[in-house]
């Protein structure tokens, strides 16, 4: 006879009825492991949300405590009975294998505490036709992603463990405090958290879930996921002592870069009190050169220049990026000591 309590307690958050969410619903509902706990959070429209749903007593219906997707998530975590919590957004498909893989992962990997999943990108028409090269790009990274290392060294860069796909004990869940409501992306938030406790992160080799690109996505629509605010997630990160990155103690930066994404490292870092002794390009040195007033050197002046300063970079061309750890590895720096990939 099966337990009364599931063994892992599903988030989905529904601001509203989409063409995609019933799918989405069903393919958590279809799970190859059925015993799961499926929170619907919704608005003061939660029970007519549930009358367009399966009847399906797996399914909780809860309205959010608070307005937006973190006080959204905030009313799910509390409200989850499940040992276990994983994410899922209502225009995304999970594999069927999906949580019983991510499930027996972090049961078989006791020194993970946080789980995501590899993912592919599909079209508002739920093909893969659609979805432009910038994404195939962005999946493929992300799905080269998969143990703790790796991860850590990416967290500068991007948020590396794709958030719909999150799997976690409900103690790891309730350590890091929930969602904050920051002026930023509350998703990469969590992973920079997460990372400076020290938690270990990583995927399993499957391919879990179809992740939807599309118009309609908060990452469009919302000024929390504006560019320059994940850059200030990341200042704030690399500025805390458990970053061991020593910002916090008046260790000064390069920044590799003079594009926008340079720009906004520098003013973000300023906010902290972070000295930036400069930026760095491909050019050759000028006298005349200048960002923000910092003088622009060349990499061969880096070499001399930087003494015990941390170098951020700050491109987001693949080439340019490979480039410049080939660069590094040739100086013997090591990433997360002299260098942090910054996006």
């Amino acid at each position: 006879m099966e337990s009364l309590t599931p063994v892992v307690s599903v988030l989905l958050p529904i601001r509203q009825w989409r063409s995609t969410t019933l799918e989405a619903v069903q393919s958590v509902l279809s799970q190859t492991l059925h015993n799961v706990e499926l929170v619907i959070i919704g608005q003061d429209d939660v029970g007519q949300l549930l009358d367009r749903l399966p009847q399906d007593s797996r399914i909780v219906g809860v309205a959010r405590q608070g307005v937006g997707i973190v006080a959204a998530l905030n009313t799910g975590l509390a409200c989850a009975r499940a040992p276990y919590i994983a994410r899922m957004d209502d225009d995304d498909i999970a594999y069927p294998h999906r949580l019983e893989t991510q499930l027996n992962y972090l049961k078989s990997h006791l020194d993970i505490q946080l789980c995501a999943a590899r993912v592919r990108f599909i079209d508002e028409q739920g093909s893969v036709d659609g979805v432009q090269a910038g994404n195939n790009r962005y999946a493929q990274w992300l799905n080269e992603l998969t143990c703790n290392e790796d991860i850590v060294d990416a967290c500068y860069t991007e948020c590396p463990m794709p958030h719909p796909t999150l799997m976690a004990h409900k103690d790891i869940w309730q350590s890091l405090g929930g969602y904050r409501d920051i002026d930023g992306p509350e998703d990469y938030d969590l992973i920079l958290r997460a990372m400076l406790a020290g938690m270990s992160m990583g995927k399993p080799d499957a391919l879990l879930q179809d992740w939807r690109e599309h118009p309609g996505r908060l990452t469009y629509s919302d000024q929390r996921y504006r560019r320059e605010a994940f850059t200030r997630c990341r200042a704030w990160a690399a500025v805390q002592p458990s970053s061991h990155l020593n910002l916090h103690t008046g260790r000064s930066v390069w920044i590799c870069g003079t594009g926008k994404s340079a720009r906004q490292w520098h003013d973000a870092l300023l906010e902290y009190n972070v000295s930036v002794k400069g930026f760095v390009d491909v050019k050759p040195a000028n006298k005349e050169r200048s960002k923000r007033g910092k003088p622009i050197i060349s990499y061969e002046m880096l070499i001399t220049e930087r003494s015990d300063s941390l170098v951020i970079t700050a491109l987001s061309e693949p080439r340019a990026r490979n480039a410049l750890l080939a660069f590094f590895k040739e100086q013997h720096w090591r990433a997360r000591h002299e260098y942090i990939l910054g996006g």
